[in-house]
């Protein structure tokens, strides 16, 4: 009998663990960026995007990350509309940056919610140094995050500039799902208002 009551806890323990190492990624929601008007005009910038995340087994994943990809890339190109943006394939993440033109990498080491502090097992990188602070037990956190490298090679100074960001939002489970999605979206727009503003830094002559 105190065998069978063992099994029954362990078994208990071991399903709850798993429950709640389960990673929900959603697609982003449209977003109206500020467009950045003739800023950075006719320049050639290289962009490619790497996904560095890692998910759990169970992951319940309803977006791609192609269109998670795809998604961002096509923001981006919206808010610089002067910029001739080149959308690389992934795997010329690891090439060395061209010269006479900007080159923009973007590895994405976070999207995703969970309920409680095992959020953070869902966040990746490469060759990032990542600073994520506190997510919340018994709460929907969701995170977004980047490491960004730009290289800016237009002239014979060569430049180059880096930034990690990591964007937590926790909301209590009033909603469910909703209130997930709500706040997975909100770490987005978060995270890709710093993203701007940091490109926009680095560029801005």
């Amino acid at each position: 009998m105190k065998k069978t009551i063992g099994l029954f806890i362990l078994a208990f323990i071991i399903s709850q663990n798993s429950h709640s190492q389960k990673l929900y990624i959603w697609c982003q929601k449209d977003q109206i960026p500020t467009p950045r008007s003739e800023f950075l005009a006719d320049s050639d910038i290289d962009l490619v995007i790497f996904d560095g995340r890692i998910m759990t087994s169970n992951s319940k994943i309803e977006c791609t990350s192609q269109t998670i990809k795809n998604n961002l890339s096509e923001l981006i190109r919206l808010t610089y509309p002067s910029a001739q943006i080149n959308l690389l394939e992934t795997d010329k993440y690891f090439e060395n940056a061209k010269k006479n033109k900007i080159t923009i990498k973007i590895t994405i080491s976070a999207y995703h919610a969970a309920f409680g502090g095992d959020v953070k097992l869902g966040i990746g990188s490469v060759g990032g140094q990542f600073s994520w602070g506190i997510f919340p037990e018994g709460k929907w956190n969701a995170t977004t995050g980047y490491s960004i490298k730009i290289y800016d090679y237009r002239d014979i100074n060569d430049n180059k500039f880096s930034k990690e960001i990591g964007k937590i939002v926790s909301r209590p489970n009033t909603g469910g799902y909703r209130t997930a999605k709500n706040i997975l979206n909100n770490s987005y727009i978060e995270a890709n208002q710093e993203l701007f503003s940091f490109i926009d830094n680095s560029l801005m002559e």
